[in-house]
């Protein structure tokens, strides 16, 4: 109670602020722990019934999870592993202008992995799908949780193998290479999508 009535007596001096922007200015720890709390209380809105007997749901007291009073069906928050990935063809790198974005900014290839795909089997199909080409030397840099809803990105480099850019055009609205210190706008500090594409990962 007395936490409640610090944070009502300094509701004043609080203001809102948009989780990009708070990634951005905070270490990876803290930006970790608010990742977490945005993808569970998005979870928790949306995770109201049993799917299986349509009983509504009660928080678990052992697992973070929703627990059905009746049937027993446990429901654990979910995931989503999507592949984002830096394309490197010597001194130059494959960066794309998504259509979905409200931004003017090029950013990495990115998308979800298939039920029953491996990673790396995502990484080609993901990189051909939307810009024709051929990638190969795959490694894994690192992960985030990017709760937009509830994404975990995994970050990879690949060197360019074959093929000419042709995008898919409900997809990506540009591809192009750019030339490593000549880049145009890209995504902002505190993304993982900024760490490949500065060389920080």
């Amino acid at each position: 109670m007395n936490s409640l009535n610090h944070i009502i007596s300094h509701i004043d001096s609080y203001s809102r602020q948009e989780l990009r922007e708070f990634f951005a200015e905070h270490d990876e720890e803290t930006s970790s722990k608010v990742a977490r709390a945005k993808a569970i209380s998005e979870w928790r809105k949306k995770t109201i019934y049993c799917p299986r007997c349509g009983t509504k749901l009660v928080e678990d007291t052992e697992f973070t999870a929703m627990k059905c009073p009746n049937c027993g069906e446990l429901l654990f928050p979910r995931i989503d592993p999507c592949i984002i990935v830096l394309v490197r063809k010597g001194d130059k790198i494959l960066l794309a202008r998504h259509t979905q974005r409200n931004q003017d900014i090029y950013a990495c290839l990115a998308g979800y992995v298939e039920a029953g795909e491996t990673i790396e089997n995502a990484v080609r199909r993901e990189i051909f799908e939307e810009t024709g080409i051929k990638v190969k030397n795959i490694q894994y840099r690192g992960s985030q949780s990017w709760p937009f809803p509830r994404q975990l990105m995994l970050a990879f480099y690949a060197d360019y193998e074959s093929g000419e850019i042709k995008v898919q055009e409900e997809e990506i609205e540009e591809a192009k290479w750019f030339d490593i210190n000549d880049l145009p706008a890209t995504p902002a500090p505190g993304s993982i999508a900024y760490k490949l594409i500065h060389g920080e990962i």
